[in-house]
């Protein structure tokens, strides 16, 4: 603002003013609009822009008007001389006289609409009825104090809340001594001053009546004192006994011309200066945080009282006058007291609404004081206000300085008492007086007759408002007085906290609000007590009464639940920030309730305007149960926010049932009941309606939309968007397009369960559904069906060995070497002993079940020379590759067989057979899986001779062949053994031709031979666990052929050796597929790929035998070489005794 230097000469004031008269210094009292400087009009200062809402005129049916400063929705603090002139009790609602405060910058038409309508509240007009009235009866205690000049402090309860102003923030502490005192801006304290009063101008004063608009304006607060420590300095003595301290400022004229402006309180005028006048009493006093640094706020520190004259012909209002508040920090344990207003909240812990235990009241946020470090703080003091008898601090300057420079001027620090320039003067002739000095009559421009008089002097401070545009009628005169004052806070120590009292910390209350009963009679007298509700402690508060409050706003890990009987109401409105609300009976709320964060929920209603959902939760039902939740009014759910849904498999829903309309957005979050229902499959739910619509466009289009999430990897939602609902279906992706391209199990895996989605009896697969990415991807690896590799492996396997062994029959046997003998290879019956339990490739022939001392007995003679019986047994051990994706680890296999059977031998060159064989082979697989078979097999074979010295050689054999997997697979942390059997049929056939070539104690032999094989595998089908797979296994067929070369030395010498080495080809690609499905499936099995079958290999063996006389020995060895699928060795050894 800006700030006049200017000094213009002041004409001798005060000349032939009588000092008794002077002391009868004018006060102007209730109801004082604002009076602008010259340099506005009362239009120019018409607060336009609402800066000032929350202050409001008061007006009773009687026809006076005040001004009042709403500190909460259902209370205003204002002057009690605006009503204590009649009893309290005569302010009741139906009483003798009804009384409203109107908040508009123009409060008449409120006024008007509260007439008509039998003084009814209306909110839309900012018009409020007062039920109950306060006044500080202290206002009335000291006559001297004429009603207005000492605790003129008052509070009016509203009886519909003023919800949609804002309130002001109280200090409670007094204002900080100022460190000087400037020429410019005296104490430095800014304050803006608001009313509803008359007007007019700085030189006329309050000419303008009352014209139902709030004006303001500015000015410098001049100084803390009392009225008898300025009467003192004015006129040499405080003329009475009233040393309350008041906030005091003057009206100076910035063009510095008034003859009446003597510089009351030391400062310079502010551009927009200005005062009080009639009506504007019980207005606020604003420390405005713009123009001053001890808050960043704006502060009421006072309440207008009234305003001085100092000369008879100067009018009320106008340049030179003052205008007095009364300081809050004085009176603050009464007006927290009084205020009906009570902001509480619930103790930690379960506990019931209705239990006054578990409750207590907390600070109300409009308090501040100023804490030791001079900060501003929400806070009160502690200690009681002094009241009336509150005189100090003082601060300020007091002057007698018109304008120029004159005999007796001066001022005068009232902080300190010490005179401060301009000094006064030693003066001869004339009469001396505390406010100036008397030169003469002549010199005051009028004569003693003009001096204002005492009836004159004292202004009553209400305004008259059926005559406010011709005058204002006073109510109220008597004279000021005194001197002193006490320290501003009591040294009594404050009471403990009580719900009357309004100090927080009280307990022992139910949150119910109670309007007033106005009497007399205390007995029948009943205050008014509202409630503004905040759950923040961690517990759940249970409601199953009515109950109707102001305000709620429920923070942090409270919880509110409203039983089914159970009734909240709240006037105002309801904000949520965090913790959870569950309404199954009825939340009801005048204003909107805002969900900031939080969770709201429950089967009730909640009537509202507007539920505005901006980042909290909204959950229809209980958790995990299926429910409505209904609004009755318009819900609007914001991009930032969440609706719980929970769906079950019946199609049914929650669903949040609007009666207005409803603004969708935010995203739909899926409860636990999603996870136990089969998605995708076409099923639509209902998930909000809306009566009112709001929903689509009249062209059918969304207005607004839910976020289409993804639920998982595989699930996602979509919307359909209808007048008066939505719709949610969970769509289904494909699986295979979230697997690994590249891994066969999954693409396989994926297929299924892309298939089998409408299939009810495949449901507990789909709980994969909500799986990540990941997880699905390692889920379907670890349900890789791996055994069935290791099947083909053990199955190759198995019918090679036969085919070898029989082979090796052949090979071996003739009338010259066997014939006449019944010879056992090895100890069968210990191996089929040891084949009882896992071994891998034996080191030593004991432990193959061949023992080292006595592995061939031979009974010369027991049979014929032209047959021979035989019975055999051996290990054989190996590895071989592993399912497509898991070749990293190798299948070990190992096993025994055993073997038995009759040879005849029709001629020395030729050899039929018959035998029976069986092995068993068991399979380490990886992921813990295992692979058996076992071989029964009965084969016929033989061989003949030519002169010529070719060989030929044939075999069949016809099998039954068992399998048996195990594998435990983990389905989302589900461990399940899945088992499986199966019985299948084989045949192999083989036939071949060598010759021998005799190189002299050597015989070479070349040879070709081809093999067929094929087993026929049946459907076999896994046992233990939804995850179990129905497998169709492709036939076995092998098709080789075989060349090779065996080298031998003669039989008849004391040491021979064998050797062969043999080239395969494998002919059939053997199976490279099989396909499966889930046991419960109902499609076609979809492939699982095997390894590719080996074309090419080489088959190695060498033996020796030594020994002379009726015992021989023998040991070898075969092995496969270059074979990738399966390479195997086999053992053996052998012992022939003669009889």
């Amino acid at each position: 603002m800006k700030k006049s230097s200017d000094r213009t000469r002041f004409g001798r004031l005060m000349a032939g003013a009588a000092p008794f008269a002077l002391a009868l210094a004018a006060v102007s009292s209730p109801a004082n609009a604002i009076v602008p400087n010259d340099n506005f009009t009362p239009d120019d200062i018409v607060d336009e822009d609402d800066v000032y809402a929350g202050v409001g005129q008061f007006f009773r049916n009687d026809g006076f008007v005040c001004t009042g400063t709403l500190i909460n929705p259902r209370t205003v603090l204002f002057a009690a001389h605006c009503v204590n002139d009649r009893p309290e009790s005569d302010y009741d609602t139906n009483g003798i006289i009804q009384s409203a405060f109107s908040f508009n910058v123009n409060a008449l038409p409120g006024f008007i609409d509260w007439i008509n309508n039998n003084f009814t509240s209306n909110p839309d007009l900012a018009v409020f009825n007062v039920n109950r009235i306060y006044y500080n009866q202290d206002s009335l205690a000291n006559p001297e104090a004429v009603g207005f000049l000492e605790a003129d402090i008052a509070l009016a309860s509203l009886d519909t809340p003023a919800a949609n102003l804002p309130t002001w923030s109280l200090l409670f502490s007094p204002l900080p001594t100022p460190e000087q005192i400037t020429d410019a801006d005296g104490t430095g304290y800014h304050v803006a001053i608001t009313g509803y009063g008359r007007s007019g101008s700085g030189t006329t004063g309050a000419t303008v009546g009352i014209d139902w608009r709030r004006k303001a304006a500015e000015n410098m607060l001049g100084s803390l004192t009392s009225f008898d420590e300025r009467n003192t300095f004015l006129f040499g003595a405080p003329f009475g006994n009233l040393p309350q301290s008041l906030y005091r400022l003057d009206f100076d004229d910035p063009n510095k011309t008034n003859p009446f402006d003597f510089n009351l309180y030391k400062d310079e005028p502010r551009e927009l200066e200005g005062t009080t006048a009639g009506g504007d009493s019980g207005g606020p006093l604003i420390l405005d945080a713009a123009n001053n640094t001890l808050s960043d706020e704006d502060l009421v520190i006072g309440v207008l009282s009234g305003g001085s004259r100092f000369f008879g012909p100067q009018a009320f209002s106008s340049y030179g006058t003052e205008s007095f508040y009364q300081p809050l920090y004085l009176f603050w344990d009464y007006i927290v007291a009084t205020n009906p207003y009570r902001y509480v909240t619930n103790k930690a812990g379960d506990g019931r609404w209705a239990d006054s235990s578990h409750w207590e009241t907390t600070l109300d946020p409009i308090y501040r004081v100023i804490d030791a470090d001079g900060n501003v703080v929400n806070g009160l003091p502690t200690t009681p206000g002094a009241g009336i008898t509150g005189g100090s601090p003082d601060f300020g300057e007091v002057c007698f300085d018109p304008e120029g420079d004159n005999p007796g001027d001066g001022c005068q620090d009232l902080g300190t008492g010490d005179d401060t320039p301009p000094a006064r003067s030693t003066l001869t002739g004339g009469v001396a007086s505390g406010i100036g000095v008397v030169d003469g009559i002549e010199l005051a421009g009028f004569d003693l007759d003009g001096a204002v008089t005492r009836d004159g002097l004292l202004g009553d401070g209400l305004a008259l408002a059926v005559e406010a545009h011709n005058g204002v009628e006073l109510a109220e005169e008597s004279p000021f007085a005194s001197d002193g004052g006490s320290p501003e806070f009591s040294d009594d120590p404050l009471p403990a906290p009580t719900i009357d009292n309004g100090l927080p910390g009280a307990t022992g209350f139910v949150p119910n609000n109670v309007d007033p009963v106005i009497s007399d009679d205390p007995d029948v007298n009943v205050d008014p007590r509202y409630y503004d509700v905040t759950l923040q402690a961690a517990g759940n508060t249970t409601l199953g009464i009515d109950v109707t409050i102001d305000r709620l706003t429920v923070r942090g890990p409270a919880e509110l639940t409203i039983y089914d009987q159970g009734s909240l109401t709240s006037l105002i409105d309801v904000s949520q920030f965090g913790g959870t609300v569950t309404v199954n009976g009825a939340l009801n709320s005048t204003g909107d309730y805002t969900l900031f964060g939080g969770l709201l929920g429950g089967r009730g209603t909640v009537t509202t305007p507007f539920l505005t959902n901006i980042m909290g939760a909204i959950s229809p039902g209980l958790m995990g149960q299926i429910g409505t939740f209904t609004v009755d009014g318009n819900l609007v759910l914001s991009s930032g926010s969440t609706l719980l849904i929970d769906i079950s498999g019946n199609g049914a829903s929650d669903t949040v049932a609007v009666t207005g309309e409803a603004s969708v957005g935010g995203v739909v979050a899926l409860g636990t009941g999603v996870t136990q229902v089969v998605n995708g499959n076409g099923v639509q739910y209902t998930i909000l309606t809306a009566d009112g619509g709001g929903i689509v466009d009249t062209d059918g289009n969304p207005i607004n939309t839910f976020v289409e999430g993804t639920v998982s990897a595989i699930l996602s939602q979509s919307f359909t968007y209808e007048e008066n609902a939505v719709l949610m279906e969970i769509e289904a992706g494909n699986y295979v397009d979230v697997v690994d391209a590249t891994d066969p199990v999954q693409l396989a895996y994926a297929q299924l369960l892309d298939q089998e989605r409408s299939n009810p009896l495949a449901g507990d697969l789909y709980a994969l559904d909500f799986a990540s990415t990941g997880t699905i991807q390692s889920t379907l690896n670890g349900l890789a069906p791996v055994g069935e590799t290791a099947i083909r492996t053990l199955t190759a396997q198995s019918y090679t060995q036969l085919m070898n062994f029989n082979a090796g029959r052949m090979a071996t046997s003739s009338r010259a070497s066997t014939g006449g003998t019944v010879a056992t290879l090895g100890n069968p019956l210990g191996t089929a002993e040891a084949g009882l339990a896992r071994a891998y490739a034996p080191n030593a022939l004991s432990e193959m079940g061949l023992s080292d001392h006595d592995d061939m007995d031979v009974e010369v003679g027991a049979v014929p020379d032209s047959m021979a019986v035989f019975f055999a047994g051996g290990f054989i051990n190996g590895e071989g590759d592993s399912m497509p994706g898991f070749q990293n680890v190798q299948t070990d296999f190992d096993g025994y067989f055993l073997a038995g059977g009759v040879e005849f031998f029709p001629s020395d060159n030729t050899m039929i057979g018959a035998s029976v064989y069986h092995s068993n082979l068991d399979a380490d697989v990886t992921l813990g899986g295992t692979a058996d078979s076992e071989l029964w097999a009965g084969s016929f074979y033989g061989s003949a001779k030519t002169g010529a010295g070719l060989v030929f050689e044939g075999q069949f054999s016809f099998s039954n062949y068992n399998t048996k997997t195990a594998r435990t697979v983990d389905f989302l942390g589900t461990p399940q053994t899945l088992v499986s059997n199966g019985t299948n049929g084989g045949i192999t056939a083989g036939l071949g031709v060598s010759y021998d070539i005799d190189m002299g104690g050597l015989t070479v032999a070349p040879g070709v031979e081809t093999r067929y094989t094929k087993v026929s595998f049946d459907r076999i089908s896994e046992q233990g666990g939804f995850a179990a797979l129905s497998i169709d296994r492709e036939n076995f067929e092998s098709f080789q052929g075989r060349a090779g070369l065996e080298l031998s030395t003669s039989e008849d010498s004391a040491f021979q050796l064998r050797a062969n080495a043999d080239y395969v080809h494998e002919f059939e690609d053997g199976p490279q597929l099989f396909t499966a499905n889930f046991v419960n499936g109902v499609g076609p099995g979809v492939p699982f790929a095997y390894d590719v079958t080996d074309e090419d290999w080489f088959e190695v063996g060498a033996s020796a035998s030594f020994g002379n006389g009726p015992i021989r020995l023998g040991v070898g060895v075969d092995t496969t070489i270059g074979r990738d699928n399966a390479e195997a060795q086999t053992y053996s050894a052998s012992a022939t005794i003669r009889f």
